[in-house]
Protein backbone atom coordinates (compact mmCIF):
# COMPACT_ATOMS: atom_id res chain seq x y z
CA UNK A 1 0.00 0.00 0.00
CA UNK A 2 1.18 3.55 -0.65
CA UNK A 3 2.62 5.47 2.25
CA UNK A 4 -0.25 6.52 4.49
CA UNK A 5 1.15 9.91 5.36
CA UNK A 6 0.71 11.43 1.95
CA UNK A 7 -0.99 14.78 1.84
CA UNK A 8 -4.39 13.71 0.66
CA UNK A 9 -4.65 11.10 3.40
CA UNK A 10 -3.57 13.56 6.05
CA UNK A 11 -6.57 15.62 4.94
CA UNK A 12 -8.91 12.65 4.76
CA UNK A 13 -7.99 11.49 8.25
CA UNK A 14 -7.63 14.90 9.90
CA UNK A 15 -11.13 14.74 11.36
CA UNK A 16 -11.43 13.76 15.00
CA UNK A 17 -14.36 13.35 17.33
CA UNK A 18 -14.61 15.65 20.32
CA UNK A 19 -15.01 12.59 22.53
CA UNK A 20 -14.32 8.94 21.75
CA UNK A 21 -16.97 7.90 24.28
CA UNK A 22 -19.87 9.87 22.82
CA UNK A 23 -21.52 8.72 19.66
CA UNK A 24 -21.43 12.07 17.94
CA UNK A 25 -22.28 11.81 14.29
CA UNK A 26 -19.63 14.26 13.12
CA UNK A 27 -17.11 16.77 14.46
CA UNK A 28 -17.94 20.46 14.57
CA UNK A 29 -15.10 21.40 12.23
CA UNK A 30 -15.12 18.87 9.43
CA UNK A 31 -12.59 19.55 6.68
CA UNK A 32 -13.77 21.67 3.75
CA UNK A 33 -15.57 19.02 1.71
CA UNK A 34 -16.34 21.39 -1.14
CA UNK A 35 -12.64 21.93 -1.81
CA UNK A 36 -11.59 18.31 -1.45
CA UNK A 37 -13.90 16.03 -3.43
CA UNK A 38 -13.01 17.21 -6.92
CA UNK A 39 -11.27 14.40 -8.82
CA UNK A 40 -10.58 10.67 -8.97
CA UNK A 41 -7.15 11.00 -7.37
CA UNK A 42 -8.72 12.49 -4.26
CA UNK A 43 -11.28 9.69 -4.07
CA UNK A 44 -8.46 7.18 -4.43
CA UNK A 45 -6.61 8.88 -1.60
CA UNK A 46 -9.70 8.87 0.60
CA UNK A 47 -10.14 5.13 0.01
CA UNK A 48 -6.51 4.55 1.04
CA UNK A 49 -7.32 6.55 4.17
CA UNK A 50 -10.32 4.35 4.96
CA UNK A 51 -8.06 1.31 4.82
CA UNK A 52 -5.43 3.00 6.98
CA UNK A 53 -8.16 3.37 9.60
CA UNK A 54 -9.19 -0.26 9.11
CA UNK A 55 -5.60 -1.38 9.66
CA UNK A 56 -5.50 0.60 12.89
CA UNK A 57 -8.19 -1.68 14.35
CA UNK A 58 -6.13 -4.88 13.93
CA UNK A 59 -5.76 -5.49 17.66
CA UNK A 60 -9.34 -4.41 18.31
CA UNK A 61 -10.50 -7.14 15.93
CA UNK A 62 -8.26 -9.56 17.80
CA UNK A 63 -9.61 -8.41 21.18
CA UNK A 64 -13.24 -8.79 20.15
CA UNK A 65 -12.76 -12.03 18.23
CA UNK A 66 -10.23 -14.04 20.23
CA UNK A 67 -9.30 -12.86 23.73
CA UNK A 68 -12.37 -14.48 25.28
CA UNK A 69 -11.92 -17.75 23.38
CA UNK A 70 -10.44 -19.86 26.20
CA UNK A 71 -6.97 -20.36 24.71
CA UNK A 72 -4.96 -17.63 26.43
CA UNK A 73 -3.23 -17.69 29.81
CA UNK A 74 -3.43 -15.11 32.57
CA UNK A 75 -1.02 -14.37 35.39
CA UNK A 76 2.71 -14.42 34.71
CA UNK A 77 4.57 -15.38 31.55
CA UNK A 78 6.34 -18.74 31.49
CA UNK A 79 9.67 -16.90 31.82
CA UNK A 80 8.49 -15.33 35.07
CA UNK A 81 9.45 -11.89 33.80
CA UNK A 82 6.17 -10.31 32.75
CA UNK A 83 2.55 -9.94 33.81
CA UNK A 84 0.16 -11.01 31.08
CA UNK A 85 -2.41 -8.50 29.87
CA UNK A 86 -6.21 -8.47 29.60
CA UNK A 87 -6.83 -10.94 32.43
CA UNK A 88 -10.35 -9.71 33.13
CA UNK A 89 -11.41 -10.17 29.50
CA UNK A 90 -9.71 -13.55 29.16
CA UNK A 91 -11.31 -14.72 32.43
CA UNK A 92 -14.78 -13.46 31.41
CA UNK A 93 -14.82 -10.87 34.19
CA UNK A 94 -16.78 -8.53 31.93
CA UNK A 95 -18.51 -5.62 33.68
CA UNK A 96 -19.86 -2.28 32.56
CA UNK A 97 -17.35 -0.66 34.92
CA UNK A 98 -14.45 -2.55 33.30
CA UNK A 99 -15.45 -4.25 30.04
CA UNK A 100 -12.03 -4.18 28.43
CA UNK A 101 -13.32 -2.11 25.51
CA UNK A 102 -15.00 1.27 25.51
CA UNK A 103 -16.62 3.83 23.26
CA UNK A 104 -18.26 1.21 21.02
CA UNK A 105 -14.77 -0.19 20.34
CA UNK A 106 -13.85 3.11 18.68
CA UNK A 107 -15.50 2.13 15.39
CA UNK A 108 -17.82 5.11 14.91
CA UNK A 109 -15.21 7.67 13.82
CA UNK A 110 -14.22 5.22 11.06
CA UNK A 111 -17.86 4.59 10.19
CA UNK A 112 -18.41 8.34 9.88
CA UNK A 113 -15.55 8.52 7.39
CA UNK A 114 -17.13 5.70 5.37
CA UNK A 115 -20.50 7.48 5.51
CA UNK A 116 -18.95 10.67 4.20
CA UNK A 117 -17.14 8.74 1.47
CA UNK A 118 -20.43 7.19 0.31
CA UNK A 119 -22.18 10.56 0.37
CA UNK A 120 -19.43 12.29 -1.62
CA UNK A 121 -19.02 9.51 -4.18
CA UNK A 122 -22.76 9.14 -4.75
CA UNK A 123 -22.92 12.74 -5.98
CA UNK A 124 -19.53 12.82 -7.74
CA UNK A 125 -20.28 13.65 -11.38
CA UNK A 126 -16.56 13.58 -12.24
CA UNK A 127 -16.34 9.79 -11.75
CA UNK A 128 -17.10 7.28 -14.47
CA UNK A 129 -20.02 5.00 -13.76
CA UNK A 130 -17.66 2.02 -13.42
CA UNK A 131 -15.34 3.81 -10.99
CA UNK A 132 -18.25 5.08 -8.89
CA UNK A 133 -19.74 1.60 -8.62
CA UNK A 134 -16.42 0.05 -7.61
CA UNK A 135 -15.77 2.66 -4.89
CA UNK A 136 -19.30 2.22 -3.52
CA UNK A 137 -18.91 -1.56 -3.56
CA UNK A 138 -15.83 -1.12 -1.38
CA UNK A 139 -17.42 1.42 0.96
CA UNK A 140 -20.64 -0.48 1.61
CA UNK A 141 -18.60 -3.63 2.25
CA UNK A 142 -16.37 -1.82 4.74
CA UNK A 143 -19.35 -0.34 6.59
CA UNK A 144 -21.05 -3.73 6.81
CA UNK A 145 -17.83 -5.24 8.17
CA UNK A 146 -17.58 -2.65 10.97
CA UNK A 147 -21.22 -3.09 11.87
CA UNK A 148 -20.94 -6.87 11.89
CA UNK A 149 -18.26 -6.60 14.58
CA UNK A 150 -20.48 -4.21 16.53
CA UNK A 151 -23.48 -6.49 16.12
CA UNK A 152 -21.67 -9.59 17.36
CA UNK A 153 -20.25 -7.60 20.27
CA UNK A 154 -23.20 -5.51 21.49
CA UNK A 155 -26.30 -6.77 19.67
CA UNK A 156 -28.33 -3.60 19.27
CA UNK A 157 -26.22 -0.62 18.23
CA UNK A 158 -26.74 2.93 16.95
CA UNK A 159 -26.97 2.99 13.17
CA UNK A 160 -25.04 6.00 11.90
CA UNK A 161 -25.78 6.00 8.19
CA UNK A 162 -25.20 9.53 6.93
CA UNK A 163 -22.59 12.28 7.59
CA UNK A 164 -25.22 14.29 9.41
CA UNK A 165 -23.26 17.49 9.86
CA UNK A 166 -22.89 17.83 6.08
CA UNK A 167 -26.62 17.50 5.57
CA UNK A 168 -28.03 19.44 8.53
CA UNK A 169 -26.86 22.02 10.99
CA UNK A 170 -27.51 20.69 14.49
CA UNK A 171 -28.57 23.32 17.00
CA UNK A 172 -28.00 21.24 20.13
CA UNK A 173 -25.63 18.56 21.39
CA UNK A 174 -28.56 16.17 21.77
CA UNK A 175 -29.06 16.15 18.01
CA UNK A 176 -25.57 14.68 17.65
CA UNK A 177 -26.51 11.38 19.27
CA UNK A 178 -28.29 8.30 17.99
CA UNK A 179 -30.20 5.75 20.09
CA UNK A 180 -29.57 2.03 19.72
CA UNK A 181 -31.76 0.03 17.38
CA UNK A 182 -34.91 -1.32 18.98
CA UNK A 183 -34.06 -4.90 18.04
CA UNK A 184 -31.04 -6.95 17.06
CA UNK A 185 -32.86 -7.85 13.85
CA UNK A 186 -32.87 -4.20 12.82
CA UNK A 187 -29.08 -4.13 13.12
CA UNK A 188 -28.64 -7.41 11.24
CA UNK A 189 -31.03 -6.36 8.49
CA UNK A 190 -29.03 -3.18 7.98
CA UNK A 191 -25.81 -5.19 7.64
CA UNK A 192 -27.45 -7.42 5.04
CA UNK A 193 -28.72 -4.36 3.19
CA UNK A 194 -25.21 -2.91 3.01
CA UNK A 195 -23.89 -6.24 1.75
CA UNK A 196 -26.55 -6.23 -0.97
CA UNK A 197 -25.54 -2.70 -1.98
CA UNK A 198 -21.90 -3.74 -2.10
CA UNK A 199 -22.69 -6.77 -4.28
CA UNK A 200 -24.88 -4.71 -6.61
CA UNK A 201 -22.23 -2.04 -7.05
CA UNK A 202 -19.43 -4.51 -7.69
CA UNK A 203 -21.54 -6.34 -10.24
CA UNK A 204 -19.08 -8.76 -11.82
CA UNK A 205 -15.99 -6.66 -11.12
CA UNK A 206 -13.50 -8.84 -9.25
CA UNK A 207 -10.64 -6.32 -9.57
CA UNK A 208 -8.32 -6.29 -6.54
CA UNK A 209 -6.13 -3.37 -5.50
CA UNK A 210 -2.91 -3.05 -3.51
CA UNK A 211 -2.27 -6.80 -3.56
CA UNK A 212 -5.56 -7.53 -1.78
CA UNK A 213 -5.00 -4.87 0.88
CA UNK A 214 -8.19 -3.08 -0.19
CA UNK A 215 -11.77 -4.27 0.02
CA UNK A 216 -12.95 -6.21 -3.03
CA UNK A 217 -15.91 -8.15 -4.36
CA UNK A 218 -14.44 -11.36 -2.95
CA UNK A 219 -14.16 -9.70 0.48
CA UNK A 220 -17.85 -8.83 0.29
CA UNK A 221 -18.65 -12.41 -0.68
CA UNK A 222 -16.67 -13.70 2.32
CA UNK A 223 -18.51 -11.29 4.62
CA UNK A 224 -21.83 -12.30 3.05
CA UNK A 225 -21.11 -15.96 3.70
CA UNK A 226 -20.15 -15.26 7.29
CA UNK A 227 -23.12 -12.96 8.00
CA UNK A 228 -25.71 -15.30 6.52
CA UNK A 229 -24.22 -18.32 8.29
CA UNK A 230 -24.46 -16.39 11.56
CA UNK A 231 -28.04 -15.40 10.74
CA UNK A 232 -28.90 -19.04 10.02
CA UNK A 233 -27.61 -20.35 13.36
CA UNK A 234 -27.47 -17.73 16.13
CA UNK A 235 -30.45 -16.63 18.18
CA UNK A 236 -31.67 -13.13 17.42
CA UNK A 237 -33.60 -11.11 20.02
CA UNK A 238 -33.62 -14.28 22.14
CA UNK A 239 -35.38 -16.42 19.53
CA UNK A 240 -34.15 -19.16 17.20
CA UNK A 241 -33.61 -18.09 13.57
CA UNK A 242 -36.62 -18.39 11.28
CA UNK A 243 -34.84 -18.08 7.93
CA UNK A 244 -32.22 -20.79 8.34
CA UNK A 245 -32.80 -22.62 5.06
CA UNK A 246 -32.72 -19.49 2.91
CA UNK A 247 -29.77 -18.00 4.78
CA UNK A 248 -27.71 -21.18 4.38
CA UNK A 249 -28.40 -21.18 0.64
CA UNK A 250 -27.24 -17.56 0.39
CA UNK A 251 -24.12 -18.21 2.47
CA UNK A 252 -23.21 -21.29 0.45
CA UNK A 253 -23.42 -19.50 -2.90
CA UNK A 254 -21.22 -16.64 -1.67
CA UNK A 255 -18.56 -18.96 -0.23
CA UNK A 256 -18.49 -21.19 -3.28
CA UNK A 257 -17.91 -18.09 -5.37
CA UNK A 258 -14.86 -17.18 -3.27
CA UNK A 259 -13.45 -20.70 -3.47
CA UNK A 260 -13.80 -20.67 -7.26
CA UNK A 261 -11.46 -17.67 -7.47
CA UNK A 262 -8.82 -18.39 -4.81
CA UNK A 263 -6.45 -21.28 -4.05
CA UNK A 264 -4.66 -22.45 -0.92
CA UNK A 265 -0.91 -22.01 -0.78
CA UNK A 266 0.84 -25.37 -0.52
CA UNK A 267 2.80 -24.25 2.58
CA UNK A 268 0.75 -23.05 5.57
CA UNK A 269 3.61 -21.02 7.04
CA UNK A 270 4.12 -19.08 3.79
CA UNK A 271 0.76 -17.37 4.27
CA UNK A 272 2.10 -15.34 7.18
CA UNK A 273 5.68 -14.56 6.28
CA UNK A 274 7.08 -11.07 5.95
CA UNK A 275 7.25 -8.55 3.16
CA UNK A 276 10.44 -10.16 1.90
CA UNK A 277 8.46 -13.27 0.89
CA UNK A 278 6.63 -12.39 -2.31
CA UNK A 279 4.10 -15.20 -1.96
CA UNK A 280 2.77 -13.80 1.30
CA UNK A 281 1.65 -10.42 -0.03
CA UNK A 282 -1.60 -10.74 -1.89
CA UNK A 283 -1.11 -14.46 -2.49
CA UNK A 284 -3.72 -16.70 -4.09
CA UNK A 285 -4.93 -17.62 -0.59
CA UNK A 286 -5.55 -14.08 0.61
CA UNK A 287 -8.95 -12.50 0.10
CA UNK A 288 -8.29 -9.38 2.20
CA UNK A 289 -5.35 -8.43 4.42
CA UNK A 290 -4.39 -5.48 6.58
CA UNK A 291 -1.13 -4.45 4.95
CA UNK A 292 1.99 -3.90 7.05
CA UNK A 293 5.32 -2.95 5.51
CA UNK A 294 8.71 -2.07 6.92
CA UNK A 295 9.00 1.67 7.46
CA UNK A 296 5.25 2.13 7.38
CA UNK A 297 3.48 -0.05 9.93
CA UNK A 298 3.77 -3.19 12.02
CA UNK A 299 1.32 -5.62 13.60
CA UNK A 300 0.90 -6.32 17.32
CA UNK A 301 2.53 -9.74 17.57
CA UNK A 302 5.74 -8.64 19.25
CA UNK A 303 3.59 -8.80 22.43
CA UNK A 304 3.34 -12.59 22.02
CA UNK A 305 7.10 -13.27 22.05
CA UNK A 306 9.73 -13.34 24.78
CA UNK A 307 12.01 -10.34 25.34
CA UNK A 308 15.64 -10.64 24.36
CA UNK A 309 16.55 -10.37 28.05
CA UNK A 310 14.32 -13.28 29.13
CA UNK A 311 16.11 -16.33 30.63
CA UNK A 312 15.68 -19.19 28.13
CA UNK A 313 18.60 -21.36 29.18
CA UNK A 314 17.77 -25.04 29.70
CA UNK A 315 14.61 -25.16 27.58
CA UNK A 316 14.10 -27.76 24.86
CA UNK A 317 11.59 -27.81 22.02
CA UNK A 318 8.98 -30.46 21.20
CA UNK A 319 11.66 -32.79 19.85
CA UNK A 320 13.91 -32.42 22.88
CA UNK A 321 16.40 -30.21 21.06
CA UNK A 322 18.00 -27.49 23.17
CA UNK A 323 16.54 -24.04 22.49
CA UNK A 324 19.24 -21.41 21.80
CA UNK A 325 19.43 -18.08 23.57
CA UNK A 326 17.31 -16.26 20.97
CA UNK A 327 15.44 -18.96 19.00
CA UNK A 328 13.09 -16.59 17.15
CA UNK A 329 15.87 -14.09 16.47
CA UNK A 330 14.09 -11.28 18.26
CA UNK A 331 17.39 -9.39 18.36
CA UNK A 332 16.57 -5.77 19.10
CA UNK A 333 12.96 -6.02 17.91
CA UNK A 334 11.32 -7.72 20.87
CA UNK A 335 9.29 -6.07 23.59
CA UNK A 336 7.94 -8.17 26.47
CA UNK A 337 5.49 -11.05 26.63
CA UNK A 338 2.01 -9.72 27.25
CA UNK A 339 -0.07 -12.54 25.70
CA UNK A 340 0.65 -16.25 25.93
CA UNK A 341 -1.36 -19.16 24.55
CA UNK A 342 -2.05 -22.24 26.65
CA UNK A 343 0.17 -25.19 25.86
CA UNK A 344 -2.98 -27.34 25.67
CA UNK A 345 -3.81 -25.59 22.40
CA UNK A 346 -0.42 -26.54 21.00
CA UNK A 347 -1.02 -30.13 22.07
CA UNK A 348 -4.20 -30.30 19.97
CA UNK A 349 -2.19 -30.14 16.74
CA UNK A 350 -0.37 -33.43 17.18
CA UNK A 351 3.11 -34.24 15.96
CA UNK A 352 2.39 -34.44 12.22
CA UNK A 353 0.23 -31.35 11.77
CA UNK A 354 2.66 -28.78 10.39
CA UNK A 355 0.48 -25.94 11.58
CA UNK A 356 1.56 -26.66 15.17
CA UNK A 357 5.21 -25.68 14.80
CA UNK A 358 4.42 -23.04 12.19
CA UNK A 359 2.11 -21.39 14.72
CA UNK A 360 4.02 -21.94 17.97
CA UNK A 361 7.50 -22.48 19.37
CA UNK A 362 7.22 -25.03 22.16
CA UNK A 363 9.30 -24.54 25.34
CA UNK A 364 9.89 -27.35 27.85
CA UNK A 365 11.97 -27.44 31.03
CA UNK A 366 11.15 -29.75 33.92
CA UNK A 367 7.51 -29.18 34.83
CA UNK A 368 7.29 -26.07 32.62
CA UNK A 369 5.60 -26.44 29.25
CA UNK A 370 4.82 -23.29 27.32
CA UNK A 371 4.45 -21.74 23.87
CA UNK A 372 5.27 -18.55 22.05
CA UNK A 373 3.35 -17.50 18.98
CA UNK A 374 5.47 -17.45 15.84
CA UNK A 375 2.79 -17.42 13.19
CA UNK A 376 3.64 -13.86 12.15
CA UNK A 377 7.44 -14.06 12.19
CA UNK A 378 8.30 -10.66 10.75
CA UNK A 379 11.65 -10.03 9.16
CA UNK A 380 15.07 -9.00 10.44
CA UNK A 381 16.05 -5.53 9.27
CA UNK A 382 19.39 -4.05 10.31
CA UNK A 383 19.75 -6.67 13.02
CA UNK A 384 16.33 -6.20 14.61
CA UNK A 385 13.13 -8.14 14.03
CA UNK A 386 10.41 -6.05 12.45
CA UNK A 387 6.82 -7.33 12.64
CA UNK A 388 5.71 -6.12 9.24
CA UNK A 389 3.61 -9.17 8.35
CA UNK A 390 0.13 -8.66 6.97
CA UNK A 391 -2.84 -9.49 9.17
CA UNK A 392 -5.33 -11.60 7.16
CA UNK A 393 -8.94 -10.51 7.49
CA UNK A 394 -10.15 -13.23 5.16
CA UNK A 395 -8.38 -16.06 3.35
CA UNK A 396 -9.73 -18.92 1.30
CA UNK A 397 -9.00 -21.51 4.02
CA UNK A 398 -11.80 -19.85 5.97
CA UNK A 399 -14.12 -20.02 2.99
CA UNK A 400 -13.57 -23.80 2.91
CA UNK A 401 -14.29 -24.25 6.61
CA UNK A 402 -17.28 -21.89 6.64
CA UNK A 403 -18.64 -23.82 3.67
CA UNK A 404 -18.10 -27.06 5.61
CA UNK A 405 -20.14 -25.54 8.42
CA UNK A 406 -22.90 -24.50 6.01
CA UNK A 407 -23.05 -27.97 4.49
CA UNK A 408 -23.14 -29.60 7.90
CA UNK A 409 -26.11 -27.45 8.90
CA UNK A 410 -27.79 -28.39 5.61
CA UNK A 411 -27.24 -32.08 6.34
CA UNK A 412 -24.66 -32.38 3.56
CA UNK A 413 -21.33 -34.22 3.97
CA UNK A 414 -18.58 -31.58 4.62
CA UNK A 415 -15.65 -33.97 4.03
CA UNK A 416 -14.36 -32.29 0.84
CA UNK A 417 -13.96 -28.88 2.47
CA UNK A 418 -12.46 -30.18 5.71
CA UNK A 419 -9.95 -32.34 3.89
CA UNK A 420 -8.90 -29.49 1.59
CA UNK A 421 -7.61 -27.62 4.64
CA UNK A 422 -6.38 -30.68 6.51
CA UNK A 423 -4.45 -32.10 3.54
CA UNK A 424 -2.43 -28.88 3.28
CA UNK A 425 -1.68 -29.02 7.02
CA UNK A 426 -0.16 -32.51 6.82
CA UNK A 427 1.41 -32.47 3.34
CA UNK A 428 3.33 -34.23 1.96
CA UNK A 429 2.23 -36.92 4.44
CA UNK A 430 -1.33 -38.21 4.32
CA UNK A 431 -3.71 -36.34 6.61
CA UNK A 432 -6.04 -38.20 8.98
CA UNK A 433 -9.22 -38.85 7.06
CA UNK A 434 -12.30 -37.01 8.27
CA UNK A 435 -15.25 -39.37 8.73
CA UNK A 436 -18.70 -37.88 8.24
CA UNK A 437 -20.80 -38.33 11.37
CA UNK A 438 -23.67 -36.71 13.20
CA UNK A 439 -24.30 -32.96 13.05
CA UNK A 440 -22.66 -32.42 16.43
CA UNK A 441 -19.67 -34.64 15.67
CA UNK A 442 -19.05 -32.76 12.42
CA UNK A 443 -19.57 -29.37 14.03
CA UNK A 444 -17.03 -30.05 16.75
CA UNK A 445 -14.56 -31.42 14.21
CA UNK A 446 -14.92 -28.25 12.12
CA UNK A 447 -14.52 -26.13 15.23
CA UNK A 448 -11.24 -27.78 16.19
CA UNK A 449 -10.01 -27.54 12.61
CA UNK A 450 -10.71 -23.82 12.75
CA UNK A 451 -9.02 -23.61 16.17
CA UNK A 452 -5.79 -24.90 14.66
CA UNK A 453 -6.01 -23.02 11.37
CA UNK A 454 -6.81 -19.50 12.64
CA UNK A 455 -4.79 -18.99 15.84
CA UNK A 456 -4.12 -15.29 16.31
CA UNK A 457 -6.51 -14.23 13.53
CA UNK A 458 -9.38 -13.04 15.73
CA UNK A 459 -11.89 -15.81 14.98
CA UNK A 460 -12.29 -18.13 17.98
CA UNK A 461 -14.72 -16.20 20.22
CA UNK A 462 -17.06 -15.67 17.28
CA UNK A 463 -16.76 -19.39 16.46
CA UNK A 464 -17.75 -20.33 20.00
CA UNK A 465 -20.80 -18.13 19.75
CA UNK A 466 -21.90 -19.31 16.29
CA UNK A 467 -21.09 -23.02 16.33
CA UNK A 468 -23.54 -25.40 17.97
CA UNK A 469 -24.12 -28.69 19.71
CA UNK A 470 -26.91 -31.11 18.79
CA UNK A 471 -29.46 -29.04 20.72
CA UNK A 472 -28.59 -25.82 18.92
CA UNK A 473 -26.80 -24.32 21.93
CA UNK A 474 -23.54 -22.43 21.28
CA UNK A 475 -20.28 -24.23 22.04
CA UNK A 476 -19.35 -21.38 24.36
CA UNK A 477 -21.28 -23.29 27.09
CA UNK A 478 -19.87 -26.80 26.46
CA UNK A 479 -17.89 -27.48 29.63
CA UNK A 480 -17.16 -31.10 28.66
CA UNK A 481 -14.92 -30.15 25.71
CA UNK A 482 -11.29 -29.04 26.10
CA UNK A 483 -10.64 -25.31 25.82
CA UNK A 484 -14.26 -24.65 24.87
CA UNK A 485 -16.83 -24.01 27.64
CA UNK A 486 -15.65 -20.54 28.57
CA UNK A 487 -19.04 -19.45 29.93
CA UNK A 488 -21.21 -21.23 32.49
CA UNK A 489 -24.92 -21.14 31.65
CA UNK A 490 -25.74 -22.48 35.12
CA UNK A 491 -24.00 -19.63 36.93
CA UNK A 492 -25.80 -16.60 35.58
CA UNK A 493 -23.35 -15.98 32.73
CA UNK A 494 -25.71 -16.29 29.76
CA UNK A 495 -25.81 -12.52 29.36
CA UNK A 496 -22.05 -12.41 28.84
CA UNK A 497 -22.47 -13.64 25.29
CA UNK A 498 -22.82 -9.91 24.59
CA UNK A 499 -20.43 -7.32 25.95
CA UNK A 500 -21.69 -4.42 28.08
CA UNK A 501 -21.55 -0.80 27.02
CA UNK A 502 -18.90 0.81 29.21
CA UNK A 503 -20.24 2.99 32.00
CA UNK A 504 -18.52 6.13 30.74
CA UNK A 505 -20.32 5.89 27.41
CA UNK A 506 -23.59 5.11 29.23
CA UNK A 507 -23.22 8.20 31.40
CA UNK A 508 -22.22 10.59 28.63
CA UNK A 509 -24.79 9.60 26.01
CA UNK A 510 -28.30 10.58 27.08
CA UNK A 511 -29.90 8.27 24.52
CA UNK A 512 -28.44 5.24 26.34
CA UNK A 513 -30.07 5.95 29.70
CA UNK A 514 -31.57 2.70 30.97
CA UNK A 515 -30.55 0.85 27.82
CA UNK A 516 -27.62 -1.30 29.00
CA UNK A 517 -27.42 -4.87 27.73
CA UNK A 518 -29.35 -7.18 30.11
CA UNK A 519 -27.45 -8.60 33.07
CA UNK A 520 -24.92 -5.80 33.39
CA UNK A 521 -26.69 -2.86 35.00
CA UNK A 522 -24.84 -1.87 38.16
CA UNK A 523 -21.83 -4.16 37.59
Amino acid sequence: MKKILIGVIAIALSTTFTSCNKLQLAPEDYFASESFWKNTAQVDGAMIGLHAQLRGFQFTFYTLGELRGGTLKTGTSFTGTASLNSASVINQDIRESSPGISGWSGFYPAIFQVNNFIYQVEKADYLTAADKSYYLGQAYGLRAYYYFHLYRTFGRVPLAIEPTILLTKPTSAQQMYLPRTKTEKETLDFIKSDIDKSVTNFGTNYTVKFQKAQWSFSATQMLKGEVYLWSAKVKIDGAAPTTTTADLTTARAALEDVISKHTLLTDFSAVFKSASIAASKGSSEIVLALRNQFGESTNNYSQFIYAITDPLSGYVDDKGVAIPADPLQVNGGGTIIRYEYKVELYDQFGANDKRGNATFLNFNKGAIRATNLRKFPGTVVEGARNFSDDFPVYRVAEAYLLLAEVKNKQGVDPTTEIMAVRNRAFAPALAPLFVNGSFEQNEIAIFYERSKEFVGEGKRWYDLRRMQDASGNPLVFRKDLPLVGVLDNTAGQNHKILWPIDISTMNQDETLKGDQNPGYAGT
